[in-house]
């Protein structure tokens, strides 16, 4: 194929239309043309547009006789497949066994149909299904426990006791805290980047760890905290119920938390029974119900996920950094994160075992 070459005003059109032209089929297209104009191998171009080295040769030939005005106007081709009168059946193996990879899929397809499928047609139909890639979360629930008593059990906590007591905090009459520890080891946190190829960060070492434990208002957003190096304790939990109840006066105060041990021993009972503040004990395997782990993971994803530091030093003082900044530079991704809606479990889809 000759060179083409690509006018300023071609280059802006195709920048913008191939996320904004309302028919998939044309974004498509001037996806192929976008990458086109940055050199992209046809190789490559097909691998980044999930379509074939023919679909990306056929796209270019278009460009070159008609311009943009041919791809805007070329007719999308119908899609159908001998897979598509296989639907139904193929939805419901998809819903009781959903494929980890689009070769996963094509074997199950074949297995059930007896038809076999390239790659990119496999992964057209899959969107065609409706189905996307989606990272798979964890359902916290006791060992022991079905998932209905424990979704029963939360919902009992959050009606009976503590949405009450929210209520409460947001009319003025009460002081609610979320508390929970969070354990930064200081080590490599992995995340996504966008780029051209895969990028590397050094690793750490992950021998030393900075202890953070927090008390999060939960109108107000304000967190006091107790920090260390070594290990949170029984003697932290106090020393954080001594801060919560300086700096909360004329209320009385709930502090939410989990059922870790040194949260729950006598110790810190009686002195939480001396300063007057109420103890609520979330149900076991609850972290959706605690608000503060939401900030926990904001600060990993803020100041950790795909950052390298060079010292142990620097690694706290990033951390510090950015829960100090919580109320002035987060403020508002903070009462957009903070809000008092939580996560419940009555509709959700297990992985089949």
């Amino acid at each position: 194929m000759r060179q083409i070459t690509f006018s300023d005003t071609d280059v802006q059109a195709i920048a913008h239309e191939r996320y904004h032209h309302p028919d998939p089929q044309v974004q498509r297209h001037l996806e192929i043309l976008w990458l086109k104009h940055h050199d992209f191998p046809h190789e490559d171009i097909a691998t980044l547009a999930g379509c074939s080295r023919s679909t990306v040769q056929r796209t270019l030939t278009q460009y070159c006789h008609g311009g943009l005005a041919l791809i805007r106007l070329a007719p999308a081709k119908p899609t159908h497949s001998a897979l598509d009168d296989q639907r139904l059946a193929l939805e419901e193996v998809f819903r009781q066994h959903p494929p980890r990879t689009v070769k996963e899929a094509r074997q199950q397809i074949e297995q059930r149909t007896g038809i076999r499928r390239g790659l990119t047609q496999v992964r057209h139909f899959l969107h065609r299904l409706g189905l996307t890639p989606r990272k798979v979360a964890a359902l916290p629930i006791p060992p022991k426990a079905t998932l209905p008593e424990h979704v029963q059990t939360q919902a009992e906590f959050l009606d009976r006791q503590l949405k009450p007591r929210l209520e409460q905090a947001r009319a003025g009459r009460r002081a609610v805290y979320f508390v929970d520890a969070a354990h930064f080891v200081f080590l490599t946190f992995l995340g996504t980047l966008w780029c051209w190829a895969r990028q590397f960060i050094r690793a750490a070492s992950g021998r030393k760890r900075y202890n953070v434990l927090g008390a999060l208002n939960a109108v107000s957003h304000q967190l006091i905290q107790v920090t260390n190096h070594s290990y949170i304790n029984a003697a932290s939990v106090c020393l954080l119920l001594r801060a919560v109840a300086e700096g909360t006066t004329g209320l009385p105060i709930t502090l939410v938390l989990d059922n870790a041990r040194y949260q729950k021993c006598a110790l810190v009972q009686a002195l939480a029974q001396q300063l007057n503040i109420e103890l609520l004990y979330l149900p076991s395997y609850s972290p959706n119900l605690n608000l503060i782990e939401r900030v926990w993971r904001f600060v990993k994803s803020e100041c950790l996920r795909t950052t390298h530091y060079d010292r142990y030093d620097e690694f706290t003082t990033a951390i510090q950094q950015c829960l100090d900044d919580l109320p002035t530079k987060h403020k508002e991704a903070m009462d957009t994160l903070l809000t008092h809606e939580f996560q419940t479990f009555e509709d959700v889809s297990l992985v089949a075992a």
